[in-house]
C-alpha cells in the first residue's frame, strides 16, 4: 500500500503495486489515422454510459472517427484514458469533470472517453503509448500530441494549462527538442513544460535516460519570474535524480547535493511555489530529502523543517487553494514521512497517530458516496496503512466493500495488508474474492494475474490450483484479438516469468506444458502476424520480463 511520489496521475493502490511493478517503455506506436481496424472509444449508451462523467458531449463511436470529426471541426481531440476502479481517475471525475471550468471548455474540443476495458481499449493503448490510468492528452486538429495534462493539480490551474494548450500552442516535444538546441521559449511554453504530466509520458517526449540532464537544464533556464513553473521543473528534476541513483545509473556529488539543497530551500520558503506543487509537496519527500541529505544531519534537519513548514501552508490554504478530502489526508500521510525521515527508529508521536485517526474521521463523514469518496478511501487507507494503523485500515476497507462499487479494489487492498501481517491464507482468499468480483476483459485479467502471482508467491506447493487458475486467466483473453495488447500484454510477459521461474521439476513442469497447450489454442485463433498474436505465442517461451504500471 506504498504510495509512488506524484502517484494521482499514474498508480491507483500500493496493494497493487505487490504483484506489479512500473511502467516499460516501449516503441512508438502508429500516429492517429494511420491505417488500422476501428477502434471503439466511448461505450454505447446501452453498455456502461452510466459511467461516463456527466455535463460533457463525449464523442460517440470509434477513436479514428472522432480525429475525423476533429479535423473536419477544425478542433483539438481531447483523450481521456482510465478505468471506474482507479481512485485517481475517480478523482479526476470528482474535481476535474464535473466542474464548470472543464465543462464549458470541452465544446472547445473533441472529448473522446477511453475506458481501458471497452472493446480495443489495450490496442489503443499501444498506439497512443499510454499505460498507467489516468492518462489525458490533447492532441490538434490534424493528429499532433500537444500535451499531457496532469492530474494533481486544482481546477484552476488545470483549466489554465488547457487554455493555454487550446491557444495554438506548440507541441511539448516540439518545445523540448527548442529547449534541447538553446532556442527561447515563451512563457506559454515554459508553462506547458512545467505542468506537462511527465508521470505518465512512458517514454514518449523524454526518454528515462534523459531524464535527469534534461530537467537539469530546464531548471536552471527556466525564467526566474516563473517561480512556480521553475518549482515543478526542479521537483522533476530532483524526482528524476532520486530514481537514477536508486537504481545506480546516475549520482549527485556533493557540491551538486548542496547547490541542489539550497535551491530546494528557496522552492519551500515562497508560498506562490508551495501552492502550486501540492502534488509534489505530498508525496515527493522522501525521495527529494533522501536524496540531498544524509540521516541525522543537519542539512536534513533543515530540509525537513522546510518542508514542514510547506505542508503548513498548504493546510492553511488562502488564495484560492482549497485541499480535496484525498490531499487533506495525504497531507497528514507526508507529516508522516517526514516525522520517519527526522528519527526512522522512533515510534510516531501519539499527537500524530491521533490526527491521522481525526482526519480519516472527518473525510469520511464529508465525503458520502460517488467517485470522490472511492478516491477518499483509498487515501484514508493509505495514511492508516503508513501511520502503522493497519487494524484500522482493515476494519475501514471491509466496511467500505459492502457499498463501493469497486469492492474488489479494496479486496486487493485488504489481501495486501494480511499479506504483510503474515496471514497469508486470508490473503489468498481476498485476492481470490476480489478477482471473482472483477469486472471488464482487462480488469479481469489484471486481478486475475494478481490472484495467480498471490498464489505463487505464498502456496507455490498448491499445483493443482495453481494449474486451475492459470487455465481460468488464459480463458480471460481466448476469443479476444485485441487482448494482448498494453496493460494486458506487460501483465502476461511479467507472469511468463514468474510461472517460468516457478515451474521446475517433473509435477511443475507439466503444468507449465498445459499451460503453454492451452495458450497455443489461443494464440491459433488471432490473426496472423498480428502483433498480438506474437505476444500471445511469447507467452511462456522467454524468462524475460516487462513491467507494467498499476
Amino acid at each position: 500500500m506504498r504510495l509512488d511520489p506524484r502517484t494521482l496521475p499514474v498508480l491507483v493502490a500500493a496493494a497493487a503495486l505487490l504483484w506489479a511493478a512500473g511502467c516499460s517503455r516501449r516503441p512508438q506506436p502508429p500516429a492517429p489515422g494511420t491505417a488500422e481496424p476501428a477502434v471503439a472509444a466511448s461505450p454505447a449508451k446501452d453498455e456502461g454510459a452510466a459511467h461516463l462523467p456527466p455535463g460533457i458531449d463525449w464523442f460517440e463511436g470509434d477513436v479514428d472517427a472522432a480525429f475525423a470529426a476533429a479535423k473536419a471541426a477544425g478542433k483539438p481531440l481531447f483523450l481521456y484514458w482510465g478505468a471506474e476502479w482507479c481512485p485517481p481517475c475517480a478523482q479526476i471525475k470528482s474535481t476535474i469533470f464535473n466542474k464548470r471550468e472543464f465543462q464549458e471548455r470541452s465544446r472547445l474540443f473533441v472529448p473522446v472517453y477511453l475506458d481501458g476495458d471497452t472493446p480495443s481499449a489495450q490496442r489503443l493503448g499501444e498506439r497512443f503509448g499510454v499505460v498507467g490510468y489516468p492518462t489525458m492528452i490533447l492532441f490538434r486538429a490534424d493528429g499532433a500530441e500537444i500535451t499531457r495534462l496532469p492530474g494533481g493539480v486544482d481546477v484552476a490551474r488545470y483549466a489554465t494549462i488547457l487554455d493555454t494548450a487550446l491557444a495554438g500552442a506548440r507541441p511539448v516535444a516540439e518545445i523540448l527538442d527548442t529547449a534541447a538546441s538553446g532556442g527561447k521559449l515563451s512563457p506559454d511554453d515554459w508553462r506547458l513544460l512545467a505542468y506537462y504530466s511527465w508521470a505518465t509520458d512512458n517514454g514518449r517526449v523524454l526518454s528515462a535516460s534523459r531524464a535527469v540532464d534534461t530537467f537539469r537544464r530546464l531548471d536552471s533556464a527556466c525564467p526566474r519570474e516563473m517561480p512556480p513553473e521553475c518549482a515543478r521543473l526542479h521537483f522533476e528534476y530532483l524526482d528524476a535524480a532520486a530514481r537514477a541513483a536508486t537504481d545506480g545509473s546516475s549520482t549527485l556529488d556533493a557540491a551538486t547535493r548542496k547547490a541542489d539543497a539550497a535551491r530546494l530551500l528557496r522552492v519551500l520558503e515562497a508560498d506562490a511555489s508551495v501552492r502550486a506543487n501540492v502534488d509534489n509537496l505530498l508525496y515527493a519527500a522522501t525521495d527529494a530529502i533522501g536524496l540531498l541529505s544524509e540521516p541525522g544531519s543537519p542539512e536534513r534537519e533543515q530540509l525537513v523543517r522546510a518542508w514542514r513548514a510547506a505542508l503548513d501552508t498548504l493546510a492553511a490554504g488562502g488564495e484560492g487553494l482549497v485541499l480535496t478530502g484525498p490531499e487533506q489526508l495525504n497531507l497528514v500521510r507526508a507529516g508522516i514521512l517526514l516525522q520517519r525521515l527526522e528519527a526512522p527508529d522512533a515510534p510516531l508521536p501519539p499527537a500524530l497517530l491521533d490526527e491521522a485517526r481525526s482526519a480519516v474521521a472527518r473525510v469520511d463523514a464529508a465525503t458520502p458516496d460517488g467517485y470522490a469518496r472511492h478516491a477518499a478511501i483509498n487515501a484514508a487507507a493509505n495514511l492508516y496503512f503508513e501511520a502503522g494503523l493497519t487494524d484500522e485500515a482493515t476494519r475501514l476497507l471491509v466496511a467500505e466493500i459492502d457499498t463501493s462499487k469497486s469492492p474488489y479494489y479494496f479486496m486487493l487492498e485488504l489481501a495486501d495488508l494480511a499479506k504483510k501481517a503474515g496471514r497469508e491464507d486470508e490473503a489468498v482468499a481476498w485476492l481470490e474474492r476480489a478477482y471473482a468480483g472483477a469486472r471488464g476483459p482487462a480488469t479481469r485479467f489484471q486481478w486475475g494475474y494478481n490472484y495467480l502471482v498471490g498464489l505463487l508467491e505464498m502456496t507455490p506447493g498448491d499445483t493443482a490450483r495453481i494449474e486451475r487458475v492459470g487455465i481460468e486467466l488464459l480463458g480471460e483473453l481466448d476469443g479476444s484479438p485485441d487482448a494482448f495488447y498494453q496493460r494486458t500484454r506487460l501483465r502476461l510477459e511479467q507472469l511468463s516469468a514468474k510461472l517460468l521461474d516457478w515451474g521446475q521439476g517433473t509435477e511443475r513442469s507439466a503444468v507449465i506444458g498445459r499451460l503453454r497447450a492451452r495458450t497455443a489454442t489461443i494464440c491459433a485463433g488471432l490473426p496472423a502476424g498480428d502483433e498480438g498474436r506474437r505476444s500471445c505465442e511469447a507467452f511462456l517461451r522467454s524468462a524475460a520480463p516487462a513491467t507494467a504500471s498499476v
